[in-house]
């Protein structure tokens, strides 16, 4: 009777098992059929995902996936190929990639193995951690010094994650307002209505530089996660992640990632740090 069990679940789970690895179709045999791939982006995710004064798509990460076009292009063989950016939230990354609006994600998603199970990944692309901003007049600017306080962060986001965690692991309580994107927790630290504004610190060093409350804005030195970036692709598409990789490899092993890095880093953080040269020299992978 339990031989018959096992047979009859084995069978049942090799039946649903192709159904859910061909449930969408891989984003090379959709390129080639339509001669568009579909990139989604944050457009306060300042500088890697944004709207530039032309309102065009712009950053980092945007570059990145501009890079892997052009690879997915030459690897099919096209003489053109349409490139389309949809705007996502940052709380609706992953549900946008799940649900076929874009082919990837080009903003600032951090790998988790909670989102492997509904998304894939390629190599990393930068390493940051978890920081807070907030107005000068309002005090230390240390996550430490929030007990009894209000403070805003990106719902749907690891940072939401890890401000709860660490709340807990300190021993301290905060209200938590919580925002749909940079704009909306920027506002509340501008205005006063919150005490602090958490996300990933390079992010918030964007913030405030384009803010007009910059001089009057501080940014907490304090880490409270890790947060490793990468570009998320749809699951199950290996031919799709190697083409992807392939292009990141290359950047990384030549002296295109330090352009890039100059580009887009050179005002925030002039040089790269120790961990993140390391990240990019350990992905620089051969043929």
């Amino acid at each position: 009777m339990h031989k018959l069990m096992a047979c009859l679940l084995l069978a049942l789970w090799s039946f649903g098992l192709p159904q859910a690895a061909h449930a969408r179709e891989p984003v090379l045999g959709k390129v080639l059929e339509t001669g568009r791939i579909t990139f989604g982006y944050v457009e306060d995710a300042l500088p890697f995902s944004f709207l530039d004064r032309n309102g065009n798509p712009s950053g980092y990460s945007v570059d990145l996936c501009r890079a892997i076009a052009e690879e997915v292009r030459k690897e099919l063989k096209l003489p053109k190929l349409e490139i389309e950016f949809v705007k996502v939230e940052s709380s609706e990354r992953v549900n946008a990639l799940v649900h076929s609006r874009v082919d990837m994600d080009c903003s600032t998603t951090t790998q988790t193995l909670g989102r492997m199970e509904k998304v894939d990944f390629t190599f990393m692309t930068f390493v940051t951690g978890a920081s807070m901003v907030s107005l000068r007049e309002k005090g230390s600017a240390e996550p430490s010094q929030i007990q009894g306080k209000r403070i805003a962060v990106i719902s749907g986001t690891t940072t939401e994650v890890a401000v709860a965690q660490y709340l807990v692991e300190e021993n301290l309580t905060a209200e938590i307002i919580p925002v749909t994107n940079f704009a909306g927790g920027m506002g509340l630290v501008e205005d006063g209505s919150v005490d602090g504004f958490f996300s990933d610190r390079v992010l918030l060093m964007g913030q405030i530089m384009t803010s007009p409350m910059r001089e009057k804005l501080q940014l907490s030195e304090e880490l409270i996660s890790y947060e490793p970036y990468a570009l998320m692709l749809p699951r199950d598409d290996a031919d799709f992640r190697l083409v992807a990789n392939r292009t990141l490899a290359n950047i990384y092993s030549g002296n295109q990632i330090g352009v890039l890095y100059r580009k887009w880093f050179g005002l925030i953080d002039p040089r790269p740090s120790t961990l993140l040269v390391s990240l990019f020299r350990l992905q620089a992978l051969s043929e």
